[in-house]
């Protein structure tokens, strides 16, 4: 079996060479020999010495901080799996705060704004929009000025006069959205912002109460559904949703239009 500090050597060294320098603002020398990063650009990057680098990626016996894993998954960029890995080798506990922190890498937002002009976004646990496209805010209004709560799928379908008329089936929607917060709980149970929406909600709202305490769960991966756009009109639209594997409880969702017509008015969407 090879020893843990051996193995976190060799799988940094294997991330530094996924890189590349143009990422980082970097030059790209043309004689340069390396594929990736050098050992010395990690570590100028991460705040460590190239010393302490060396001898981590050698595998010697180093005992990296919480703060220098943190550094170096943010250099190597590595998602959810590969930092747990990473302290898994290091014997140490992934922050709590680190766990529940989303962000959306620049891999993944770039994923996104390849898909325009079909919509697209990103949904955590919460059901809260954490990442989207160009055509997403001009479907589904500009989350880019939204606070977090207002970000909410949930609360904002109830709240949102916009939304109420955009959804041909809000009822339907809405339904959907809750049982899909219900379902997720046990990735924010101790979460106070969700948690004070959701007791909002439940004090406001009689729809939300009732389907909230009917604790129906239910998930649809794909389907249709039909938009009141107030520009361009009916968007008939097919969608499909997964698991990203970056973001722990996070859904990714892509909408298509199911006919040209449709295609045709997203975009002239992307054109306003």
């Amino acid at each position: 079996m090879i020893p843990k500090n051996k193995e976190l050597g060799a799988f940094l060294k294997k991330k530094r060479s996924t890189l590349r320098p143009e990422q980082f603002g970097l030059k790209l020398d043309k004689k340069r020999r390396v594929e990736g990063l050098k050992r010395e650009e990690v570590a100028d990057l991460a705040g460590v010495s190239i010393d302490w680098y060396v001898r981590i990626e050698q595998g010697q016996n180093v005992n990296p901080s919480v703060d220098v894993l943190l550094s170096l998954s943010r250099i190597l960029q590595l998602n959810s799996e590969e930092k747990r890995y990473l302290f898994n080798l290091s014997d140490k506990k992934l922050p709590v705060e680190d766990v529940t922190t989303m962000t959306i890498s620049k891999t993944l937002q770039q994923f996104l704004d390849n898909q325009n002009p079909n919509i697209a976004y990103v949904t955590d646990s919460k059901l809260t929009m954490i990442g989207w496209n160009k055509a997403t805010l001009k479907v589904y209004g500009n989350y880019e000025e939204m606070n977090e709560k207002e970000r909410n799928s949930v609360w904002r379908t109830f709240n949102d006069d916009y939304l109420k008329e955009l959804l041909d089936n809000w009822e339907g929607h809405s339904k959907l959205r809750v049982e899909q917060l219900r379902a997720n709980y046990s990735y924010y149970e101790h979460d106070h912002q969700i948690n004070e929406i959701i007791n909002e909600l439940n004090r406001e709202n009689s729809i939300f109460n009732k389907w909230w305490n009917d604790q129906g769960i239910m998930g649809t991966p794909e389907g249709q559904k039909l938009l009141h756009h107030p520009i361009v009109g009916n968007l008939y639209l097919s969608y499909i949703c997964f698991k990203s594997t970056e973001i722990e409880g996070a859904y990714i969702t892509i909408q298509l239009p199911v006919d040209d017509h449709t295609k045709d008015k997203l975009q002239q969407l992307m054109l306003l």
